[in-house]
């Protein structure tokens, strides 16, 4: 399965409602790139799993422009403060309940993205998504592990 993780786009600085911030004309922009680079990859996501941050879903919004989505799941899992080990299993349990998955994007945040990677992978990259970036990881669910194929930062 091709697991694409994602960090939303530029948002604007409002440190009292951090759930509510919301994109900026840059983010917007970037996540409209990374959108464009995703059709590249896949013809559609099966399923895509978003926070219900406000600059997590208006990223989504831009992403959706260049490609295809089967289904959108808004979770709290994956939210800045989000545990990796839980979300984990989580995915386990989703590819076991949906073995046709083929494509799912991750709309997230730092430094939750990052250490997924790294849960995911096994190994240590301790990635630092700049806004907006995307990494495809190929996932292979009867193992629960993944290795990083590519990334994409736009410019």
């Amino acid at each position: 399965m091709q697991l694409f993780i994602m960090r939303h786009g530029e948002a604007e600085h409002n440190m009292f409602q951090d759930a509510a911030r919301k994109l900026t004309l840059v983010g917007q922009d970037e996540s409209r790139k990374a959108g464009e680079w995703l059709r590249s990859r896949v013809p559609e996501l099966d399923l895509v799993l978003v926070s219900p941050y406000v600059r997590a879903k208006q990223t989504l919004s831009a992403v959706t422009q260049g490609v295809t989505v089967g289904e959108t799941v808004e979770t709290s899992e994956i939210t800045p403060g989000g545990e990796v080990v839980n979300f984990h299993q989580y995915l386990d349990a989703l590819c076991a309940a949906r073995i046709n998955l083929n494509s799912v994007l991750l709309v997230s945040h730092m430094p939750f993205v990052s250490a997924l990677v790294d849960e995911l992978c096994g190994h240590f990259y301790s990635l630092l998504f700049a806004t907006a970036s995307v990494v495809q990881l190929d996932y292979d669910p009867t193992t629960g592990r993944a290795s990083l194929t590519r990334q994409f930062t736009p410019d």
